[in-house]
């Protein structure tokens, strides 16, 4: 069946139509370009993984702030840790690190009176690989004093 005479007239089909198959100068060159498309793949997620670890230090720190809201929301009025002035100091969650400040004022000049406190509680990572997530995260709230006074239907 394969004798030389089919063969040549099998070759000489192929050449006919042009179909020769690719060169080794063809096959490098597409694969640079399938590794150069691939690395830009890799850098992409190199990329993403570095924001994902950012936006996870905010949500925890973000938490660690809520949480240091409503402990001080549920405080007494008259207790020493609602007085006026700012308090610095660091927390744990996750197996990180964070810088909380708390600053409460009750004077005129940030929006307090004598019966209305303004709360701010910021949050930032203490060590984090991306300059977005370091900025703080910050919640403010104002706290009234309780009063008692005449129920109006």
């Amino acid at each position: 069946m394969n004798t030389p005479k089919f063969k040549a007239k099998q070759d000489e089909a192929l050449t006919a139509s042009g179909e020769r198959g690719f060169t080794l100068l063809e096959t490098t060159i597409a694969l640079v370009v399938m590794m150069v498309m691939a690395l830009a793949v890799v850098s992409l997620f190199v990329f993403a993984i570095g924001y994902n670890a950012g936006a996870n230090d905010r949500a925890l720190g973000l938490a660690i702030a809520q949480q240091r809201m409503e402990r001080l929301r549920k405080t007494s009025w008259t207790d020493a840790s609602l007085n006026a002035g700012t308090v610095n100091e660091t927390a744990t969650s996750g197996g990180r690190t964070y810088n909380l400040s708390t600053t409460i004022c009750n004077t005129a000049d940030c929006g307090g009176s004598a019966t209305s406190k303004v709360i701010t509680v910021q949050v930032a990572p203490a060590a984090s690989a991306s300059q977005w997530s370091r900025t703080a995260a910050t919640i403010i709230t104002r706290r009234s004093a309780p009063a008692v006074g005449d129920y109006l239907p």
